[in-house]
């Protein structure tokens, strides 16, 4: 049977690996939360890009609409006023 004196070295040393465990795990865990930072800082930062992309193509394909309205309505004009087949 062990004696209190070893019973008494056995906890400490088990104490001291699971502060060191601990102690390794928190590091490894704030490096990841780290990583994981940095990648949703770069994906913002892509979403924010393809927000403003999509706002100037959205942006030109309204021109465009515009303007193909518009020959729309000037070819309607001009084949009003040409004459009937006969």
């Amino acid at each position: 049977m062990p004696t209190q004196e070893e019973r008494l070295q056995s906890v400490e040393s088990n104490l001291q690996q699971f502060k060191t465990e601990t102690i390794k795990t928190y590091g490894e865990m704030a490096m990841e939360l780290i990583i994981i930072k940095g990648l949703t800082e770069d994906t913002v930062k892509q979403l924010r890009t393809m927000e403003r992309d999509i706002s100037q193509l959205k942006t030109t394909l309204d021109e465009h609409t515009t303007r193909f309205n518009h020959v729309e309505t000037l070819l309607t004009q001009i084949l009003a006023r040409l004459p009937e087949k006969p």
